[in-house]
C-alpha cells in the first residue's frame, strides 16, 4: 500500500508539473487580435485560445460581455494583451484614399532619368491586327480556320459576329437572335480546331448559309 501511495502521488507531481510546462510555454497570440474603439475585438486569424479551449474564426468580433461557451473571450483577451492599441476606423464607402506622406526634409525624391527609368514596352498587337494592310483593312477572303485559331477570343468572336451577319443577315432586317448567333460562331470555332487548312470563307458558307 505504501509503494501504491507514493507511485500515485510520483504520477501527480509528474502531471501538475506537465502542466505548469503547458501553461510557461504557453504565449497568447495578441497579434492575431484587433483591438476596437467599443472595447470588442476583431479576430485576424483563426485561433484557438488555450485555458477555455475555444476557437474563434477569423473575421468575427468578439463583445465584452458576450460569453461564448461559458467564458467572457473579451475579458479574456483584454486580460492577456494590455498593451493593444485601438485599431482606427475603417474608412466610410467611398471615401478617398489617405493622403500620400510627405518626403523628410532635404531628402527629396531622386527624379528618374534616362538611365534609371523602366524602359516602356510595346504592347504587341492582336494577331489579326497585323494581318491588316497599310489603311487597315483585312482581306477576310485570305483567312483559313488556323488564323482564327491563333486570333484571341475577343477577335474571333468580333469577326466571326461581322461575318455571321454578312452571310445570314438581311438589308431590311432590324432584329438580330443573340442566341443563335452564340451557336453559330462556336460552331465555327469547334470546326476550326480541328480544320486549321479550311479557308474561313468556305466554312462560313457552309455553316451559316
Amino acid at each position: 500500500m505504501r509503494r501504491f501511495a507514493l507511485a500515485t502521488i510520483a504520477a501527480v507531481v509528474v502531471s501538475c508539473a506537465a502542466t505548469v510546462a503547458n501553461a510557461a510555454t504557453y504565449v497568447f497570440p495578441c497579434e492575431n487580435f484587433a483591438k476596437n474603439e467599443d472595447g470588442s475585438w476583431t479576430v485576424l486569424v483563426t485561433t484557438f485560445i488555450e485555458g477555455p479551449d475555444v476557437k474563434v474564426q477569423e473575421g468575427g468580433i468578439v463583445q465584452p460581455g458576450r460569453a461564448i461557451l461559458g467564458h467572457d473571450i473579451a475579458a479574456i483577451v483584454a486580460k492577456a494583451c494590455p498593451g493593444a492599441v485601438v485599431a482606427p476606423p475603417p474608412p466610410p464607402p467611398g471615401a478617398p484614399p489617405p493622403p500620400a506622406p510627405a518626403a523628410t526634409l532635404g531628402t527629396p525624391p531622386a527624379a528618374a532619368t534616362p538611365s534609371t527609368a523602366a524602359p516602356v514596352r510595346q504592347q504587341p498587337l492582336p494577331f489579326l491586327s497585323r494581318l491588316m494592310d497599310a489603311n487597315g483593312n483585312l482581306d477576310v477572303r485570305q483567312l483559313t480556320c488556323g488564323h482564327i485559331e491563333d486570333a484571341s477570343a475577343e477577335e474571333a468572336e468580333l469577326l466571326l459576329s461581322w461575318y455571321s451577319g454578312v452571310y445570314s443577315g438581311s438589308p431590311k432586317g432590324r432584329g438580330i437572335n443573340l442566341a443563335r448567333l452564340r451557336y453559330n460562331i462556336r460552331n465555327v470555332i469547334d470546326y476550326c480546331k480541328a480544320n486549321r487548312d479550311k479557308r474561313l470563307s468556305e466554312v462560313m458558307e457552309r455553316m451559316l448559309k
